[in-house]
């Protein structure tokens, strides 16, 4: 059933006023959802909740906004929303979002819009299309994720919701990486994931659980998963301050739309800094189905860089498959930053229509997109692995 016409005319003429109330509206759903419903925090990573100095949003709140301003865009074309649809669908699933969730964050929003547009704006006639759009996508959202979770349960070796693995082994890569093995307690099988795919891993906090993802850097075939995580912030320092071997955490089943599976194209992988943990499980699967694959890689030095010696190997075992590596400073500290360039990149990538995938944090993105961009690779082959919520730029919110 599709919306009614009267409600897409009003969503549509809100998308103005949405976008120029972005970051309030993710400030107050978010003020007010924890408020009412403090519960809710267990599920959400809360480092993605600070605002900066300059008082701009949490990319959580932000992306929450970005997903109302898109819908209101694209309410009557939903082919635009496939990709926003998946993406959230597979973090719901990754953290347990259940269907009884839904109403409660439906009556949250529009308070919060109430609120940050005031009666005259959000009246009732407004209130009525936007709740009609709300529980709409809504549904779509439940019958999504109600799928995913019953094949993944269905699965061999999967699991609905939490599922405690033990911690096999901790490996140090780096001065400041480890990587992390779990398995079942009791030698059972684990599903297979897709490479480039993620689990959830949640902590005892006071008063709230701790959450985050971690892409599995393993073999999607392994008898166990591998994380592999640089020492930053609460979870990871957990991870490698106070874990040990043979603990048992809590693991949300393998999710994520950052897969190269089925790609029918040679795939150029670009990633940076902690970037290179799904990059590593789908380089490994490219060799594995001697498919052409490119891996360009980041990292500060030499002395930083996790999983080397295992890419050699992979490189050295498979003829389709290249490496490219850059250090920000060289052995004797200093900056060779300028290596990475949109010129090196043109050079190394002859094929401009092949799939790209890239990974690492948000400033090394941005600067790889438009590199990519201006060296005539077109947006629509670009895939983008987000370590955090996803952040719409300026051009794609308008």
């Amino acid at each position: 059933m599709a919306l009614s016409e009267g409600s897409v005319s009003i969503l549509k003429a809100c998308h103005p006023v949405l976008l120029e109330n972005r970051e309030a509206i993710g400030k107050t759903f978010y003020r007010n959802l924890f408020r009412d419903h403090p519960e809710t925090k267990n599920m959400f990573n809360l480092s993605h909740f600070i605002t900066d100095e300059d008082g701009k949003p949490g990319p959580q709140m932000l992306s929450l906004s970005d997903s109302v301003i898109c819908f209101a865009k694209y309410c009557d074309q939903l082919e635009h929303l496939g990709q926003l649809v998946e993406r959230v669908a597979n973090k719901h699933v990754s953290v347990g979002v259940r269907s009884e969730h839904y109403p409660v964050v439906g009556g949250v929003l529009l308070q919060a819009l109430e609120d940050v547009l005031g009666k005259e704006v959000f009246n009732e006639d407004v209130k009525a299309a936007v709740a009609e759009g709300y529980f709409f996508l809504a549904n779509i959202f439940i019958a999504t994720e109600e799928g995913m979770m019953k094949e993944k349960e269905q699965s061999e070796g999967g699991w609905r919701g939490w599922r405690k693995l033990v911690l096999k082994k901790k490996v140090v890569e780096t001065p400041c990486h480890s990587s992390f093995y779990f398995a079942p307690e009791d030698g059972s099988n684990l599903m297979t994931f897709s490479p480039g795919q993620y689990i959830s891993i949640r902590i005892p906090g006071s008063p709230y659980f701790l959450l985050r993802n971690y892409s599995l850097s393993s073999s999607s075939t392994s008898c166990m998963y591998r994380i592999t995580v640089k020492k930053d912030g609460k979870v990871s320092s957990y991870l490698h301050d106070e874990a040990k071997e043979g603990d048992l955490l809590e693991i949300g089943v393998p999710c994520g739309e950052f897969v190269a599976d089925n790609a029918k194209y040679p795939i150029i992988l670009i990633g940076a800094g902690t970037g290179i943990s799904p990059l590593v499980s789908m380089i490994r699967d490219a060799a594995e189905r001697s498919f052409k694959a490119t891996l360009i890689y980041r990292a500060h030095s030499k002395e930083s860089h996790p999983l080397k010696e295992e890419v050699e190997d992979i490189v050295r075992d498979a003829e389709d498959i290249s490496v490219h590596l850059f250090y920000t400073v060289d052995a004797g500290g200093e900056d060779i930053s300028h290596d990475y360039s949109a010129n090196t990149l043109d050079k190394i990538i002859r094929d401009k229509k092949s799939l790209f995938y890239i990974c690492g944090p948000q400033g090394f993105t941005s600067d790889t997109v438009g590199y990519l961009k201006s060296i005539g690779v077109k947006k629509e082959r670009i895939r983008l692995g987000n370590f955090g919520p996803l952040v719409a730029d300026s051009e794609t919110s308008k």
